[in-house]
């Protein structure tokens, strides 16, 4: 089965912070009204990115994500060349969650601030698709997703551009309850090499002596 095993960092109302292992084998897009879906292997939680020499769009997207105690809502970074469809993007997700029932009587209050290079957007949950759209009701009358779900909404009228290397931003305000979250994510080109004179390999002589040669 494909899967993307994902471990956000959930922070309750109180400030308590646990982090669950949920298994993600469905990724929808929701972007101008319409949907599509996305391949898992798409999905990552890392900091750094490789990229294409010249410049490359970023585009923020609400992250909401099917989980034993609850539906969470956190964020994600697409990013892609500026001639590919936002379907092809590689999805960056953010390792910082809410849980969504602690937002969802002021969710439209949520500021998504995103930077990259020299551009700056921001857009406000009201502008994106509204979760009930695409969310059925638990007999608790809570909103809910079904298993192994994650749904993006893509506030492509946020898009930024930078080039490699740059940095992009992305913050999501909660200013009902005076909190936020803040992922950062790095840019390298394909074309840079970090290492000034790269060493030939080698093998490793572990503690019980050198590693035989099977070849």
């Amino acid at each position: 089965m494909t899967h993307y095993l994902f471990r956000p960092h959930v922070t309750g109302p109180a400030n308590h912070v646990t982090t669950p292992d949920v298994i993600i084998d469905r990724v929808s897009l929701r972007s101008g009204g319409e949907s599509s879906f996305l391949p898992v292997h798409r999905l990552s939680t890392n900091d750094a990115l490789q990229v294409f020499a010249g410049p490359v769009e970023v585009t923020p997207a609400i992250a909401l994500v099917a989980a034993g105690g609850g539906v969470l809502i956190g964020f994600a970074l697409l990013v892609r060349q500026p001639d590919e469809p936002l379907a092809k993007a590689d999805v960056m997700v953010a390792r910082s969650a809410w849980r969504f029932r602690n937002v969802v009587d002021h969710l439209t209050s949520l500021q998504l601030s995103t930077s990259a290079g020299d551009s700056e957007s921001d857009i406000s949950m009201s502008q994106l698709t509204p979760p009930a759209d695409f969310m059925d009701r638990t007999d608790g009358d809570e909103l809910a997703l079904p298993r192994g779900t994650m749904v993006l909404c893509a506030a492509t009228d946020a898009t930024v551009s930078c080039a490699a290397p740059a940095q992009a931003i992305v913050q999501l305000a909660d200013p009902e309850l005076e909190r936020s979250l803040t992922h950062t994510l790095g840019f390298e080109s394909v074309d840079s090499d970090r290492w000034a004179e790269r060493p030939l390999p080698r093998y490793t002589v572990g503690p019980v002596g050198d590693v035989e040669h099977y070849i």
